[in-house]
Formats: C-alpha cells, sequence, structure tokens
C-alpha cells in the first residue's frame, strides 16, 4: 500500500464516527423536507414546474449549508451552477415529455456533479477523463457509506435529554405504525358503515398520498444527506482516488496489442470495401441523385438506422479497443482508431444526407429530428476522437462542454413547434405535398400555436375541422392523467394551448 492510499484509508476510518454541528442538523431537516418535495413536486406530477420549484429550494438549501463551512463557489462550479439553472428551466417552458425526461436525468447529474465541484471531491481539478471516477464516487459511494448520517443529525437535535429521546421513539414508532394504521381503517371502514361514517365526520386533512410521500421521501433524504454532508467534511470520500482508477484501468489492459490491432484492421477492411462497393451513389443524396429504380423514400431510410446503429457500436469498439490492449504500440493503436473515426465521419456524414434529403421530401417528425441530433453528436465526438490521436489537448472537456451544448439546444429548441411550424410553413408555400394533420396531433402542446395559426388562415372546411380536432386532441392533452392539475404540473406551453383551446 503506498502512501496515499494509507493516508486515505486512515482518512475513512477517522470519520467512521460522525460529529454534527448545529447546520449539520439544520440542513438534515432541510433534507428530510426535500426529500418529501421529492415525490410531491416532481414524481407525483408531471415534470412540470414542481421540478424547477424543487431545484430552487434544493439548490439554495445547499449553497447555504456549503457557505456556513466557508466553501466558495469556483468558476467551473459557477458554469455548471448555470447549466443547473438552465435545466431546470426547461420543465417551466416546455412541453415535450421526452425531453423533459432526458432533461430530469441530466439535471440529476450535473447536480451532483456540481456539488462536487462546489466541495472540491472531484479527482482532479479539470475536466478530465476521472470525471467517470467522479460520478461513481458521488452517485454510489459517497452517498450510500454516509447514508445514516441524517439519522444521526436528526438523533443529535432529539438525543440531547431523555424527553428528546423520548419525542424521537414516539415519532418513529408512528412513522412504522403509519402504514399499518392506514391499511386497517381503510378494511374496517369497507367493514362497516358505522365504523366509516364515524371516520368520515372526522374530516382528515392529510390524505394518504401525502403520508406515502413523506415515508418514500425519508431514503431521498438519507441519500442527499449522505452526499453532501459527506463532501462538506470529507467523511468517506477517499475510496475512489486517482491512484484507484489508474489501478482499475491498468487492470483491464489483459489482450496483447496484435489482438487488437488485427480485430481492429479487419473492421476498417469491411468499411473499406463497403464503401469502395458503393462509391458509385453513396454520397447521391449531397446531389438529390438516386439510384435506379429506387425512389426517394426507399433510398433514404434504406440503411439509415442501421448506419446510425453501426456509428454507435465502433464508438463502442474504440472505447472497448483503449480499455483492454496493453500499452505497448500506442502509436499502432492511434493509427488503426483514427482510420475507424475518418470511416465512422463517412458513415454519418452518408446518413444525416439522406435524412436531409428525406425531411426535404416529406417533412419533419420528431424522430427524425432526434436521430437527425444524436448523428451530429457522434459526428462531434468522432471528430474530437480522430485530432486527439495526433495532437495532444484536453479531449474530455471538449466532448463533455461539446456534449452540454448540443443538449441544451436540444432542450431549448422547442422541437415540436419547431416540427408543426416547418410543415405548415412548407405545406402553405406548396413545397410539401401532403400535411399529416394526425401526427401533427401526436406532437406535444408546443404544435398548437401553429396548428392554430393554420386554423385561422386556411378556407378549406375539411381540413379546417381536421386542424380543431388536432388542436383538441393534441399529446400533449391526451397523455395527460384525469387528475386535477396544480402549479406542479404547469408549463408556459401547455398554458398556452388551454387558451387557445377555450378560444375555439
Amino acid at each position: 500500500m503506498n502512501n496515499t492510499e494509507k493516508n486515505n484509508t486512515e482518512k475513512n476510518n477517522s470519520m467512521d464516527t460522525a460529529t454534527y454541528t448545529r447546520s449539520d442538523i439544520v440542513f438534515a431537516l432541510a433534507m428530510l423536507a426535500c426529500g418529501f418535495l421529492y415525490w410531491n413536486l416532481i414524481l407525483d406530477a408531471g415534470l412540470g414546474a414542481g421540478v424547477t420549484l424543487f431545484a430552487a429550494v434544493f439548490c439554495l438549501s445547499t449553497v447555504l449549508y456549503l457557505k456556513s463551512g466557508k466553501f466558495r463557489q469556483t468558476r467551473t462550479s459557477w458554469l455548471c451552477f448555470i447549466v443547473i439553472i438552465l435545466s431546470s428551466l426547461v420543465f417551466l417552458l416546455f412541453d415535450n415529455i421526452l425531453i423533459k425526461g432526458l432533461n430530469f436525468i441530466f439535471l440529476t447529474a450535473a447536480v451532483i456533479y456540481w456539488i462536487s465541484l462546489s466541495t472540491g471531491r472531484n479527482l482532479e481539478k479539470r475536466i478530465s477523463a476521472y470525471i467517470l471516477g467522479d460520478l461513481f464516487n458521488q452517485v454510489l459511494v459517497i452517498p450510500f457509506r454516509n447514508f445514516g448520517c441524517c439519522f444521526g443529525a436528526v438523533k443529535r437535535l432529539f438525543g440531547r435529554n431523555q424527553k428528546g429521546k423520548s419525542l424521537l421513539a414516539g415519532a418513529v414508532g408512528i412513522l412504522v405504525m403509519i402504514p399499518i394504521l392506514a391499511a386497517v381503517i381503510n378494511l374496517l371502514t369497507r367493514a362497516d358503515a358505522v365504523f366509516a361514517g364515524m371516520i368520515a365526520n372526522l374530516q382528515f386533512s392529510v390524505s394518504m398520498n401525502i403520508i406515502v410521500q413523506i415515508l418514500m421521501g425519508i431514503p431521498v433524504a438519507c441519500y442527499l444527506y449522505g452526499l453532501i454532508y459527506g463532501d462538506r467534511h470529507g467523511r468517506n470520500t477517499g475510496y475512489v482516488t486517482v491512484e484507484t482508477v489508474d489501478k482499475t484501468a491498468a487492470a483491464f489492459r489483459f489482450s496483447p496489442g496484435v489482438t487488437v490491432y488485427t480485430a481492429l484492421t479487419a473492421l476498417n477492411l469491411v468499411f473499406m470495401v463497403f464503401f469502395l462497393s458503393q462509391i458509385t451513389y453513396l454520397f447521391s443524396a449531397f446531389n438529390d441523385r438516386l439510384p435506379e429504380l429506387m425512389t426517394h423514400a426507399e433510398y433514404a431510410r434504406r440503411g439509415f438506422f442501421e448506419l446510425c446503429a453501426v456509428a454507435g457500436i465502433n464508438m463502442v469498439v474504440i472505447t472497448v479497443a483503449h480499455l483492454i490492449v496493453k500499452r505497448d504500440k500506442v502509436r499502432i493503436l492511434q493509427i488503426e482508431t483514427a482510420i475507424l473515426c475518418l470511416f465512422t465521419l463517412m458513415l454519418i456524414i452518408t446518413a444525416i444526407s439522406k435524412m436531409v434529403m428525406y425531411i426535404h421530401y416529406f417533412g419533419l417528425t420528431p424522430l427524425r429530428v432526434y436521430t437527425t441530433w444524436f448523428m451530429l453528436v457522434l459526428l462531434f465526438l468522432f471528430a474530437v476522437i480522430a485530432v486527439r490521436q495526433f495532437k495532444k489537448f484536453n479531449a474530455a472537456r471538449i466532448m463533455l462542454v461539446g456534449f452540454v451544448m448540443f443538449f441544451m439546444i436540444l432542450s431549448y429548441g422547442n422541437i415540436d413547434g419547431r416540427i408543426a411550424a416547418y410543415n405548415i410553413d412548407r405545406y402553405s408555400n406548396g413545397t410539401l405535398e401532403n400535411l399529416d394533420v394526425q401526427a401533427l396531433s401526436s406532437l406535444s402542446e408546443a404544435a398548437v400555436p401553429y396548428i392554430y395559426t393554420l386554423y385561422q388562415e386556411t378556407t378549406d372546411q375539411s381540413l379546417k375541422a381536421d386542424l380543431k380536432a388536432a388542436i383538441d386532441q393534441s399529446a400533449g392533452s391526451a397523455l395527460r392523467e384525469p387528475r386535477q392539475e396544480t402549479f406542479r404540473d404547469f408549463n408556459f406551453q401547455r398554458h398556452t394551448a388551454e387558451s387557445i383551446r377555450k378560444m375555439l
């Protein structure tokens, strides 16, 4: 065991007995509230304004807690915090449930990484490939190693005297018995009408749903508190280090170089044969030229998703090759990787050209937009990887920043609104033969204003009726559960769409 690992082990062992200050105790109570709000504002709602509100409450509580520990935001942590703000506002502004679902995952990862940046617990002081070790440490190790600290802080609050200990024990007993009491009362009310009437007359103000949210919020609070308390005090933060990550990576390098290089050469030869066999029409989509006996739809769709899959597989192949190969002849690995990246870039450009031609003739759909976005992201990543084989620079930082920018463009691009506007505009100009109103109705509430504009302008009564039906039955309204909505479900695009429906 080297000195660094020994120091880390001693550090972690010395932190086994947690100590709690007043700010630690107050923050534990705040996280218990956040645990309840996590379910009440987010998971029991429609990923609307509730997510934005929760993010604001949680981040404010965390900033105040870290500030009490003399932690100050750095330039990098401020940039990450700005990304968190932008991501959280998506739920307030837009209605696309797919993008909001992806944004929720993105927001969660961004918040966790921001906490590590704010407390200086990241493995390197710069963005690098060690960010994967940071995420493993911050997502799995630190929170669960400190999972019981929230209970420890609360116990510290109530355990100072015998009266407080009795109060805490009673509260624990009530929490344990709440589900049992609720089940028994529910069964008894079904069994006896008199008892049911008596219970109804009590007029309980707290619903069973709230009780469940309180109980389910406790493990959420323990996770959040364990992460932030651990990062602030350095408790159980030394299990994942640069040395342990390097040692783990070295353990994976078991494959002889000749094995990996032969496999990469074989794959590159397959791509070479593929391109040579189709050289006459591979890039014909750029010039709007088609192979014989093929329509625009057949040519554009044939092989597009297969090319996307191949590009994704190539990314996995490159990652695995660099992970398992023994570093004896790095130059050969770099050349093979660069050639594979070049072929993949050609595949991506071919696929994008096909999709552009398909969109030109048949308009936009969400699937066409998302796959094109995905291919552009891959194009960027493969280009960075290819350049990195011949020039040293911080590729991890460029790839991370680039991905964040691409994701923000996707999030703020108002995809469904742009799709509706594009298709309607081209139909109105006569460059799109047919307008698929049913496809428009499958879009989120973002499409409603554009459909309504065409509804006002058209004189075709049949089209007008179809557009009205599309507005009334848009996917944004159809996907919502039949329940009373609150501010937690609110977003501006939904509000605008509902206002338009009231005018019809």
